[in-house]
């Protein structure tokens, strides 16, 4: 089975530009609010993002294993609709995934629905570009 490596190297950039536009613009205040950010001075804020370079290089790197794992279940699957796949993928792993790493990551209380509902549909998004990216090629 061959994967198309530009096909995945592009569905990674898409998938990695959507979690960073989601959280960072639509969900921002809210996300912030969730872990405290906006109880931290400027200062301290800028220094916490200028030591995220590291975690963006992991983030990265995953994403790219989701990309080319996604593109070999195409081809593997191929009768399938690529968006199905994403979808039970996204059910079967990722919602039970993100759903235990909200429970019992440490998340306040009162704010692992609004992670759970933020972080699952996020994936969700990103995983059904992924594959419309990957359907191009």
């Amino acid at each position: 089975m061959e994967v198309n490596i530009v096909a995945v190297l592009a569905a990674t950039a898409v998938m990695f530009a959507i979690g960073a536009f989601w959280y960072m613009v639509p969900f921002a205040a809210v996300w912030g609010k969730i872990h405290d950010f906006d109880k931290l001075s400027k200062k301290e804020q800028a220094d916490m993002q200028a030591k995220m370079g590291p975690w963006y290089g992991v983030q990265l790197v995953v994403t790219f294993v989701s990309a080319s794992v996604l593109a070999l279940l195409m081809g593997l699957l191929p009768e399938q609709s690529p968006y199905t796949i994403a979808f039970w993928v996204w059910l079967g792993f990722v919602v039970p995934t993100e759903a235990s790493a909200m429970i019992f990551g440490g998340s306040k209380p009162e704010y692992v629905w609004h992670k759970i509902g933020i972080s699952v549909s996020e994936s969700l998004l990103h995983l059904l570009a992924a594959v419309w990216i990957i359907s191009l090629f």
